[in-house]
């Protein structure tokens, strides 16, 4: 019997609810902080890492969406060095579209939070009924899964402090790369894209399948494609691709393993959606090959794979289970499906280098479904199966809510702006002179969103020589430099502005000597105007 009725649409209300709670709880917790302490809200709302090179990637979005909204394309306001106004991303125009409008630049991104939410609500709940159409229990298990799995090993090793430090973040970057709904803090971009594979990959199963459609009971056989389905595909794997790119070449390597498998039955015409997936691949890689910024950004490199034990201990039990739920695909494509996307996840994994753990992102879609159903086949007692999802899920989201709570209560400068400060980068957009800003780290990150300008050194990927940057800005703004020295570093960086935020107070007048054109204070925060600067830095 199908139980697929009110009891599903239970299910999807709750879901929804779920995801709109945790997608809410990291603004909630900023703005009530920020009212706290009378500072005011950047418009970031992903968790930061310790010195901010992490924390920097929600502001670079902002920075792109506000460059967008004046050019259509956006160029890299994190370096003095040329780069051209051409990188075109959907949310992010929008975004700045909105901005352009008249909504603030964090309102007009955070809008895209409620889409994001229905969306993984939506592709979770379709995964799960096609994955168990007359289950409802089995049901509701996989869709709570497939958004909200994360492995409780890496809870469990960071609050008992077991292993080695470099093994407990290994396992919490494992953990949060699974965890579908930690992509809604910050990153919905990467929450779009994911939601947005198994929609094509369902799409691709109607265009193939030649039963599916049929009523139960009356299946009629179709000899051709089912077109409309493969273009539902080729959009939403092409969106997918541009909105996150692993996710694109983990479709490609899934598509074409299922053109293979498929070849007899109507394989040849994946071509469409392989080549819908490999279109944003390939503007990347010109990208990456031809503008300065995205040819540093592309090999410059922070986190390295995870190691084998990390992936032995996060992955362990789940795929020993999983494995449980496998079935013999035979001409079944969802079945075909289901073992692509894992083992194409994981070769996305080991032969991409830029940033390889976040090919790991939607795993937890195929994990669900095979662990769901070999539980029972495993011959664990199936009274346990409701406590082994809880497991699954909530020590990892606990842990996850414990560590944006201490982040929330921090004066990290990624999410909170003193008076001072915001109303020096107020002056800096509306009044200051033309020209480049070099100020110190991590409140440098803050600036191109706030302001639309260039800044010499601000974002751990897109500046170059972040750390021996980083280093030379807080030595002159901490006054530990000589006045000679320090104006011959900064007439070498050609910054026409120096803007010292309220955590670096010292007084740069004595040391900027001759190159001093003028000095204007807000409070903590100073904006040092120089005689130096190249007008095409904005």
């Amino acid at each position: 019997m199908d139980d697929s009725g009110p009891r599903a649409s239970a299910v999807g209300v709750a879901l929804v609810v779920a995801l709109g709670a945790w997608a809410a709880f990291p603004i909630v917790l900023l703005l009530v902080h920020a009212a706290q302490t009378h500072t005011t809200f950047t418009g970031a709302d992903g968790l930061i890492g310790a010195d901010g090179v992490l924390g920097a990637d929600q502001l670079q979005y902002l920075a792109w969406a506000r460059d967008a909204g004046s050019h259509v394309l956006a160029s890299d306001l994190f370096t003095f060095a040329p780069s051209g106004h051409v990188y075109l991303e959907p949310l992010f125009t929008i975004t700045g579209l909105l901005w352009k409008l008249g909504l603030s630049l964090p309102l007009a991104y955070l809008l895209w939070k409620p889409v994001a939410v229905l969306a993984l609500a939506a592709a979770a709940m379709a995964w799960a009924h096609r994955a168990f159409p007359a289950r409802a229990g089995a049901r509701a298990s996989t869709a709570i899964l497939a958004v909200f799995l994360y492995t409780p090993i890496a809870a469990y090793v960071d609050w008992t402090q077991t292993g080695s430090k470099a093994l407990r973040f290994q396992l919490y970057l494992l953990g949060d790369e699974l965890l579908g709904a930690s992509k809604l803090w910050g990153y919905v971009p990467s929450a779009l894209g994911l939601a947005l594979v198994p929609v094509a990959l369902l799409c691709v199963e109607r265009a193939l399948d030649p039963y599916r459609g049929s009523r139960p009971g009356h299946r009629v056989l179709r000899r051709r494609l089912d077109r409309r389905a493969l273009i539902f595909a080729a959009l939403a794997a092409a969106f997918a691709s541009w909105l996150h790119p692993w996710q694109g070449i983990t479709l490609i390597l899934i598509l074409v393993g299922l053109g293979v498998w498929q070849r007899e039955h109507g394989g040849l015409g994946l071509i469409v959606p392989i080549v819908a997936a490999a279109l944003p691949l390939f503007y990347y890689y010109v990208l990456g090959h031809t503008d300065p910024a995205w040819q540093l950004a592309s090999h410059y490199e922070l986190i390295p794979r995870l190691g084998p034990l990390a992936l032995l201990l996060g992955f362990g039990p789940l795929l020993l289970v999983g494995a449980f739920g496998l079935r013999n695909p035979g001409e079944n494509v969802f079945e075909q499906l289901l073992i692509l996307w894992v083992v194409a996840a994981f070769a996305t994994y080991f032969i991409n280098n830029a940033f390889a753990p976040h090919a790991l992102q939607g795993l937890s879609f195929p994990l669900a479904v095979l662990v769901v159903r070999g539980w029972p086949r495993s011959r664990l007692p199936v009274v346990l199966a409701p406590l082994a999802v809880l497991i699954c899920t909530v020590p990892g989201l606990a842990y996850q809510g414990r560590k944006f709570v201490r982040a929330s209560r921090s004066h990290a400068v990624q999410y909170y702006l003193p008076a001072g400060d915001e109303r020096s980068l107020r002056w800096v957009a509306d009044r200051a002179p033309r020209g480049g800003v070099l100020a110190p780290a991590p409140f440098a990150v803050v600036v191109p969103s706030q302001t639309g300008r260039n800044v010499w050194v601000g974002h751990g990927y897109w500046s170059r020589d972040y750390f021996a940057r980083k280093a030379q800005a807080n030595a002159l703004f901490r006054g530990h430099e000589r006045p000679a020295r320090a104006q011959a570093f900064v007439a070498a960086t050609h910054a026409r502005l120096l803007l010292a935020d309220c955590a670096h107070d010292h007084d740069l007048t004595r040391e900027l000597g001759s190159l001093l054109v003028s000095a204007h204070r807000f409070g903590c925060a100073r904006v040092y105007v120089v005689a130096t600067g190249r007008s095409a830095t904005r």
